[in-house]
């Protein structure tokens, strides 16, 4: 109870500098909230104890990192979804070709099916966390709990 009042207080307290980073960063209004929810729900589901002399620094580093993380595997992702629209005017090396054909497989693995629905959602459909939480039938925290997992699992599997 206590940390849920704790979490309250620096949501409202932070969350408007956080949102304005993510957003210089992102340049998109959704993805900004998503990051921004996302270091919520992490420090939630992790129990993360915070002192309030480094609760800023710390909420603005988790962002920005987040920011990174997002725009390094945007181009994948970007990738993955052109190539499933068809687009014509996409040109890939043979190279991209057989790494994206080996994700495409991946993503078929992923197991349970909610994962695979949840981690297509997301990123092939490029919705955001709440639309996949509503559509899906779960709470956000579930949303990313299955795309962390779905991402460690395929990184391992690219090793």
């Amino acid at each position: 109870m206590k940390q849920e009042k704790d979490i309250e207080r620096m949501f409202r307290q932070h969350y408007e500098k956080m949102y304005n980073l993510a957003r210089s960063i992102l340049s998109d209004d959704d993805e900004s909230k998503d990051v921004v929810s996302e270091v919520f729900t992490t420090i939630l589901a992790d129990d993360v104890v915070l002192m309030p002399e480094s609760e800023e620094g710390f909420l603005m580093r988790s962002v920005r990192n987040r920011c990174l993380n997002l725009i390094a595997h945007k181009s994948v992702k970007e990738m993955v979804a052109k190539l499933l629209l068809d687009d014509v005017d996409v040109i890939l090396s043979e190279e991209t070709d057989e790494r994206l054909d080996q994700l495409m497989l991946l993503i078929e693995d992923l197991e349970p099916p909610i994962r695979q629905l949840i981690f297509r959602l997301r990123y092939l459909q490029e919705k955001s966390y709440q639309e996949v939480a509503d559509e899906v039938g779960v709470s956000k925290v579930t949303v990313f709990n299955h795309l962390s997992k779905a991402m460690d699992w395929i990184k391992e599997q690219f090793k």
